[in-house]
């Protein structure tokens, strides 16, 4: 009894750790171990904290297993060409395993095994070889003002190359709704109050011009749905630049650089520096003439989305959740009342709306009814994820997934994502199933991503 009330007693972080080290021992003793074989046998040693075990020789074919460190399991092929291993987990699972020597030591006659791989049990493909069914144009930015490239959807199966292409410098691209031209902007500074313009281009890289400049520090364009019209965010009012302040009331929260004395009279003064505060509205342009007109906003507007299936329907991030924009009548009312939903995105039919959605300390994919109920969560990290991190020694944290848009058909959202290591360019049906690369590392071809979670606009898709 007296053992039982000392586990009662124990923190929760010392908890948890024990049911982790529980289950890591549990699955350790059950891990596959060497099978009976001649002295000669090669056989293969894990000598990292631990090991993905994959269905092909490469990273880009799915993990089933794990293999932890002390493992010895029989090798029974060889892949020269990528230096994986592949090993007989039991008499029914087969599996590959990275060749690094920072990963595994091989002992035993490993002559006569290259090239004698057989398939793996579950016989998949590569991720990176079998996408989706795309279609399209997908364009993308490498960072807020940086790079603009197109890539050609339906040529990522690998049978016809990318087509990847830069189109310019800039930020938040958006394809049309014909697929023919991107808008974007660009500004002439980073500093708050920024002068900037809003630019098109088409999608081959040709025909760049400007529609409307002198705009302080423009974003996240979107289309109108005949493709006459974008709505943008602008900086609109507010405080824009660092402000000293002195006054017989205390600091307001946020202040910094704090005075206080006694003036002739003998009463406190307080003297402090406020932050900028910048204010940010929408405003709707002509496409062809460039006349614009600024529309009724929160105090804090950005990333306006247009509904594809009402002309008349704006939905934005506002100053505490997701806002709505009647066009016609002038009136905004609230979508939702979560102030962690970001940068929201139609379908193409109107129904549904999809949001980088800040999950207590990263970024995850949800999609809700265009109507704002019916909230789904579509992307999150695995218990088995963790526990792997916790197996190379790491603290457990989750992936970033964020920036999603939809494919032409509705029936994919293509997304960014870190958790390679790296920011990637994945796809995942509309329910959330089958998340896989998309615009692989080969596609991209040394190009990096960047994701800094400022309502920017990453991905476009038509």
């Amino acid at each position: 009894m007296r053992d039982s009330i000392t586990w009662l007693r124990l923190k929760p972080s010392r908890l948890w750790v024990i049911i982790v080290l529980a289950l890591l021992m549990t699955w350790a003793a059950f891990a596959p171990g060497a099978m009976a074989q001649g002295n000669d046998s090669p056989q293969l040693t894990v000598i990292a904290q631990a090991l993905n075990v994959r269905d092909g020789p490469g990273i880009t074919y799915p993990v089933w297993d794990i293999l932890l460190h002390g493992d010895q399991v029989p090798v029974i092929g060889y892949d020269p060409a990528n230096d994986w291993w592949q090993v007989q987990l039991s008499y029914a699972k087969i599996g590959w395993v990275s060749g690094g020597p920072a990963y595994v030591s091989v002992s035993g006659d490993t002559a006569g095994l290259a090239g004698a791989g057989v398939a793996s049990s579950s016989a998949a493909a590569p991720l990176s070889e079998r996408p989706p069914d795309t279609q399209g144009t997908i364009v993308f930015q490498t960072v807020s003002g940086g790079a603009i490239y197109a890539v050609d959807a339906d040529t990522l199966t690998g049978t016809g190359g990318s087509n990847l292409r830069y189109l310019a410098a800039g930020m938040d691209p958006a394809l049309s709704p014909d697929g023919q031209w991107v808008a974007f902007t660009r500004w002439e500074d980073i500093q708050n109050g920024a002068l900037g313009t809003l630019w098109i281009i088409n999608v081959d890289g040709s025909g760049e011009r400007a529609v409307l400049g002198d705009i302080h520090q423009p974003k996240a364009p979107t289309w109108s749905p005949d493709g006459t019209q974008i709505a943008i965010s602008i900086q609109h009012g507010g405080r824009v630049q660092e402000e000293r302040k002195c006054g017989s009331q205390p600091p307001p929260r946020g202040a910094y650089d704090v005075d206080m004395k006694r003036d002739e009279d003998g009463d406190i003064q307080f003297c402090y520096t406020l932050p900028p505060h910048p204010y940010w509205g929408l405003r709707v342009v002509d496409v062809t003439s460039g006349e614009f007109e600024d529309l009724p906003n929160d105090l804090f507007s950005y990333s306006p989305a247009w509904d594809p299936a009402n002309a008349w329907h704006l939905a934005f991030d506002g100053e505490r959740g997701l806002m709505n924009l009647d066009l016609d009548r002038g009136t905004i009312w609230a979508l939702t009342n979560d102030v962690n939903d970001h940068s929201p995105v139609f379908s193409p039919d109107g129904s549904k709306i999809a949001v980088s959605y800040w999950q207590y300390d990263h970024w995850e994919i949800h999609v809700l009814d265009a109507g704002g109920d019916g909230r789904v969560r579509l992307t999150e990290t695995s218990v088995r994820a963790r526990l792997e991190q916790m197996a190379n020694g790491q603290m457990p944290k989750s992936w970033h997934n964020a920036a999603p848009t939809w494919s032409p058909d509705g029936s994919q959202i293509a997304f960014l994502t870190d958790r390679s290591g790296q920011w990637e360019i994945w796809t995942m049906n509309s329910d959330g199933s089958d998340q896989q690369p998309l615009v692989t590392l080969e596609v991209l071809a040394g190009v990096t991503l960047q994701y800094d979670g400022m309502d920017e606009r990453v991905l476009s898709w038509r």
